[in-house]
């Protein structure tokens, strides 16, 4: 993160100002109250890249009439919670006004249409979102952008470059990362190579290029190097629209309908909490599972040592908090050296769990 921290904060500040204010008409609240998460990470960050410019020159500036409107995929989801920590923390340290808006379902993409429709209509200093469906929200975060307002992506690309800066795991390589370590946990727990083994595979969205760039790189690293036998279900992948109670029952029917499931990947937050609660209402501990974030049922399922599962784990705490300081210093009229950047991710398993590297991220 020291290089995502050293790209934003590069150049020198100009003034150039809008004022923002207004409410969003979503069926989601919005939430403006700062969060109390430590900001040890964020200081870490500066005191340790000496090649970035002091984090205090954009504090230092007068962002108090600044207004950046965060628009995550769920609110309240406890992924994106702590991207919203982020996100609110760096308001508070900038001295800007944040306000984190959302959806209550991955589903939503007109709701979450309506909210940047919404942060646009407010004159927004800046604008940092979490896009829902890739192609859909192309267009307006097009006109979004081409209005003139900072418009920071962060976790999920749209289909087009029109934006300012994103702040994002390649989910290509992150899917690999997954495969590799799924195949090695299969080899490890004794079975065959000559055996039939199956995997399924259930999402949050087919619109999500996010979700599909995860599976894209799962499948490409498992088809150049899993035995022949071992096959991914990809004709009977289930799409559970970010409904926990649907990616439970999504795995119920994998467990019941495949007697040669040996693993599991779930490649986003929702359908890891399913996979999570179906295999451990289920208690097969037989079956090898990877997924992404960390939750508190994927982190319960690693602590017990009961299961073979490991987990992805993204830097969402940080997308947040330079996602607002990217869109801060652009409205202040800087600009970025780089437009994309890769938070990078690492995999949490109950070996490593406890470890500084590792809670620095789970608990920044």
């Amino acid at each position: 993160m020291r290089k995502v921290t050293a790209l934003l904060m590069a150049a020198v500040l100009a003034a150039a100002a809008l004022t923002g204010c207004g409410s969003s008409g979503s069926s989601a609240a919005p939430a403006t109250t700062a969060a109390e998460t430590t900001t040890k990470a964020a200081e870490e960050k500066a005191s340790e890249d000496t090649t970035a410019t002091d984090a205090g020159d954009t504090a230092n500036a007068d962002n108090s009439e600044k207004t950046i409107y965060v628009i995550v995929k769920v609110l309240g989801n406890q992924y994106w919670s702590v991207l919203q920590a982020g996100a609110e923390q760096a308001g508070k340290d900038l001295g800007a006004k944040v306000v984190v808006i959302g959806t209550a379902l991955e589903s939503d993409i007109e709701g979450q249409l309506t909210l940047l429709q919404n942060a646009v209509s407010a004159q927004a200093d800046g604008i940092v979102i979490a896009p829902l469906d890739s192609v859909s929200l192309d267009a307006p975060i097009t006109e979004a952008y081409n209005s003139g307002i900072p418009v920071v992506l962060v976790d999920t690309v749209i289909k087009s470059d029109n934006y300012s800066a994103a702040l994002l795991t390649n989910n290509v390589e992150a899917g690999k990362v997954a495969a590799e370590e799924l195949l090695d946990r299969m080899k490890a727990s004794g079975l065959g190579e000559d055996e039939e083994a199956q995997v399924a595979i259930q999402v949050g969205s087919t619109g999500s290029q996010t979700i599909n760039d995860r599976v894209k790189g799962f499948n490409e690293y498992w088809s150049a190097n899993a035995p022949a036998t071992w096959t991914v279900l990809n004709d009977d992948i289930k799409v559970n629209d970010g409904d926990i109670s649907k990616a439970v029952g999504f795995c119920q029917d994998f467990l019941t309908t495949y007697p040669n499931l040996k693993a599991v990947f779930g490649p986003n937050n929702g359908s890891t909490v399913g996979f999570v609660t179906g295999i451990t209402e289920s208690k097969r501990t037989d079956v090898s599972m990877v997924g992404f974030d960390f939750s508190a049922e994927i982190e319960t399922m690693i602590r017990s040592g009961e299961y073979d599962v490991a987990s992805v784990v993204q830097r969402q705490y940080f997308m947040g908090y330079d996602g607002v300081k990217a869109a801060i210093d652009m409205a202040n009229g800087e600009t970025v050296s780089e437009k994309t950047i890769d938070t990078g991710v690492v995999l949490v398993d109950n070996e490593n769990v406890d470890s500084q590297e590792i809670q620095g991220i789970i608990n920044p």
